[in-house]
């Protein structure tokens, strides 16, 4: 198993597509050619994403690839995501099955979303030991679509994100096998010898006390603990510390419980989202995302621990066997503001390692990570994925050096 990834600066993007073909094909040895290809581009690439897709077809005609537009890309070697740029993952993969995946607004019309398009996949792939989804935030009911996934196969890691950088519906680019789409998700399985570790930073920390959530509306949160959420609230605040209560200042997280474990609550218990906006007169809190009656929640402050919390997760890498190569999505805030840098922590992320391993991914809407052993849709947080050849092949899967596809 071997994983390349290359960034180009070039704003012209077929040049920098011929630059990344460049760059990967010079890495890999001569009787080597890449199984899977991922791309994700800034907007300025959108227009030319099927040719872009083109050029990596004509490079590697056996290989599966997709790619995404994203408001900024992460890469080892680009140090601000702010500026035009475009980054490619290619992997060889023997002794792994790949099955592509894509679906779109009339596979979204059936309830439970996608149960039937789930079970077909996993009928033709028994065992798949990795999912990696790319999906468009506006058209693409991704809470649902990973509810009815937990249920078929609930200890099935997915991974993924959220286009972004567009304003509007149809602005978003998703490329599987040189086709071009503005809704829907793609996305790819894998199955055989593959490993994937995920690991979830939030980098923020909870507040006060635990609430019970008495009254909602959609995203809308009326009651907590039976007194309107406000009111809750500013009680609440009012008996943190003063550096806490100039964190809220900042910006205010809600912590939604995904389960509630008979130890108490620890790292990894809460769904993260957003506060987007506060009602005083009516004395209620709108969330980026919806909550539902009954759930458990308990308020966080950002506290740009994000890269400290990281290194602390890489701790047990750091005596495994070497990664292959990684994915990182996220879409954390910026360090120190609204004003401050919006940093990537790909250089303390191979330091915690202590070697250098091949990542790529993207500035998200949103990640798809799994928590607590079932899979989520985060905001604000980092999720990293490790991938390495599995401690033994797996008895069903008989394929050759190279890795399989299924259509």
């Amino acid at each position: 198993m071997q994983f390349i990834s290359v960034a180009s600066r070039q704003r012209h993007s077929l040049r920098a597509a011929a630059e990344i073909v460049g760059g990967i094909g010079s890495q890999f040895l001569h009787d080597q050619s890449p199984d899977l290809v991922f791309f994700f581009a800034t907007p300025s690439h959108a227009r030319a994403a099927e040719r872009v897709a083109e050029v990596f077809m004509e490079a590697w005609p056996e290989a599966l690839i997709l790619g995404t537009t994203a408001a900024g890309v992460f890469h080892p070697a680009l140090r601000s995501i702010e500026r035009p740029a475009m980054v490619v993952q290619a992997a060889f993969l023997p002794n792994v099955v790949l099955a592509p995946i894509r679906m779109d607004l009339e596979d979204f019309e059936d309830s439970p979303v996608c149960l039937e398009n789930w079970q077909v996949l996993l009928d033709g792939m028994p065992d798949p030991k990795l999912m990696v989804l790319l999906a468009d935030p506006f058209t693409t009911p991704i809470a649902e679509i990973l509810e009815s996934l937990n249920t078929l196969a609930p200890h099935l890691p997915v991974l993924g994100g959220l286009s972004s950088g567009a304003r509007r519906p149809g602005a978003n680019v998703l490329v599987l096998d040189g086709k071009r789409y503005r809704s829907g998700l793609i996305g790819v399985a894998l199955a055989g010898n593959v490993r994937a570790d995920i690991l979830v930073s939030q980098g923020c920390r909870p507040v006060g006390q635990l609430f019970k959530v008495t009254k909602a509306n959609g995203n809308v949160v009326l009651e907590l603990n039976g007194v309107p959420a406000m009111d809750a609230l500013q009680d609440m605040v009012s008996t943190l510390p003063s550096d806490d209560q100039h964190l809220l200042q900042e910006g205010l997280m809600f912590g939604q419980a995904v389960q509630n474990p008979s130890d108490g609550f620890g790292r990894g218990d809460f769904l993260i989202r957003p506060v987007v906006a506060v009602d005083q007169q009516e004395g209620t809190i709108s969330l980026a995302g919806e909550v539902s009656e009954g759930n458990t929640i308990r308020f966080h402050v950002w506290d740009d621990t994000l890269i400290e919390d990281l290194q602390m997760l890489l701790l047990p890498q750091a005596v495994d066997k070497p990664a292959s190569g990684g994915f990182l999505f996220g879409s954390w805030p910026r360090m120190g503001g609204d004003r401050g840098r919006l940093s990537v922590p790909l250089r303390q992320i191979q330091q915690a390692l202590g070697y250098r391993v091949p990542i790529a991914g993207f500035f998200t809407a949103g990640e798809i990570a799994p928590i607590r052993g079932a899979n989520y849709l985060h905001m604000q947080t980092a999720s990293l994925a490790l991938l390495r050849p599995a401690e033994q092949h797996s008895r069903d899967l008989v394929v050759d050096h190279r890795s399989d596809r299924l259509n």
